[in-house]
This record gives C-alpha cells, structure tokens and sequence, in this order.
C-alpha cells in the first residue's frame, strides 16, 4: 500500500519532480563554477604577489653582489675567514 502511494505520487508528479530535481542541479553546477573561478582568482594574485617578492629579492641579492665585488680582495678577509 505504501509502495502504490510512492508510486502514485511519482506518477502524478513525475514531471513536477523532475524539473524540482533538475533545478537543484542546475544551481549546485553554477555554485560550483561560480567558487571554482573565486579560487582560481585568488590563485593568480598569489602567485602574482610571489613573483613580486621574488624579483625584489633577486634585485637585492644583485645589489649585494655588486657591492661585493666593489669591495678590495683582501678586505673580504677577516679573523673569522674560515679557509683563508
């Protein structure tokens, strides 16, 4: 009796069901497409800002080598020069 009931409803609604069914997938798609592209926005501007970094470290570690090589051999040795 129950199962005849179920049935009925299916068979009367089917159609209605359907399309209820349909639209929440539809918006369950577009939620998960709309969070996809939020994320991989947040990705591309991390990933912008750790190239920024990187180029101002490497200017820095530029700057210091040349400021290195400006400096006389002999004054880069001092007391706590390992293998001089």
């Amino acid at each position: 009796m129950i199962i005849d009931k179920i049935i009925g409803v299916f068979a009367g609604r089917g159609l209605m069901i359907g399309l209820a069914a349909g639209a929440v997938v539809m918006v369950l798609a577009w939620d998960n497409r709309r969070m996809n592209k939020a994320e991989e926005g947040g990705r591309l501007k991390e990933r912008a800002g750790v190239e920024q970094r990187g180029a101002i470290n490497a200017a820095k570690a530029d700057a210091a080598r040349r400021d290195a090589e400006r400096l006389p051999a002999d004054r880069l040795r001092d007391k706590y020069c390992r293998d001089c």
